[in-house]
């Protein structure tokens, strides 16, 4: 074969190629094009497309050539993602859209605890969790929640053995009540004292509470005070995607 005919040859070849690449990558995309699934609008009433794309890891960040999504969309509805335990699903939403400075994220929380206010807290004790309901007021300078209990109370005698605690408080739309769909909430990790009535703090912190079914004079023979100091607090608002940021913010205590 002369020289001449090797190139021609070689020249189709090429061409061959080409048409089959161009062939391979229009059956992908006319395949990936099926494989979208039209799931429907949700909570929120965006119309959701669900298209499958590659695995990725839980502390992946959005690129800016992304496809656009819907609204209340989660990574995991389109890629299988690796959590860590580390990284997990919240910490995502964090890395991926924007977050408020700290202190615009203490301003948010000072507004959603205005007073007294109703919280699940979680103490542990052998290893075994143990929820409960506590009304706490937010010191908003000192950055602090404090509580009134009942002495002698299982939580109580947990805080003493342990210290670490995590509380939640709530509030949002239900199907029951209708209203505005929009939901709140904070989710606080930190560290609980119980301070005794023949400690000099109690009267002062007990002022900061309010009391309202017992007089100040039954109080310090009926209940201790738990001041709970947030290390972390997780912010949830539906309403912050209308402000352009992330529904979930993380606050962190300053050292």
């Amino acid at each position: 074969m002369s020289i001449q005919q090797k190139k021609s040859w070689l020249g189709i070849c090429m061409v061959l190629m080409v048409l089959l690449c161009a062939v391979f990558y229009s059956y992908s995309a006319e395949n990936e094009q099926q494989k979208q699934i039209k799931a429907g609008a949700g909570e929120t009433g965006a119309e959701a497309t669900i298209v499958p794309g590659p695995p990725i890891k839980a502390d992946q960040v959005l690129t800016k050539d992304h496809p656009k999504y819907a609204r209340g969309m989660a990574c995991v509805e389109c890629h299988q993602v690796a959590f860590d335990g580390i990284t997990t699903s919240t910490k995502q939403f964090m890395l991926n859209f924007p977050q408020l400075k700290n202190a615009e994220i203490w301003k948010k929380i000072e507004a959603f605890l205005p007073g007294r206010e109703r919280f699940v807290l979680t103490t542990v004790y052998n290893n075994e969790p143990t929820a409960t309901t506590i009304d706490m007021v937010l010191d908003k300078e000192k950055k602090v929640l404090y509580a009134v209990c009942e002495k002698g109370t299982e939580k109580l005698f947990q805080m003493k053995k342990n210290p670490s605690v995590c509380a939640v408080h709530y509030e949002g739309w239900t199907v029951a009540g209708g209203g505005k769909k929009e939901w709140k909430s904070i989710q606080i990790k930190g560290t609980a004292e119980v301070i005794s009535s023949s400690d000099k703090r109690f009267t002062e912190l007990l002022d900061k509470y309010h009391l309202v079914r017992v007089s100040k004079v039954r109080a310090p023979l009926r209940f201790d005070i738990v001041k709970l100091t947030p290390t972390r607090i997780v912010y949830f608002d539906s309403n912050l995607a209308e402000e352009k940021a992330g529904v979930y913010q993380l606050w962190k205590r300053e050292k």
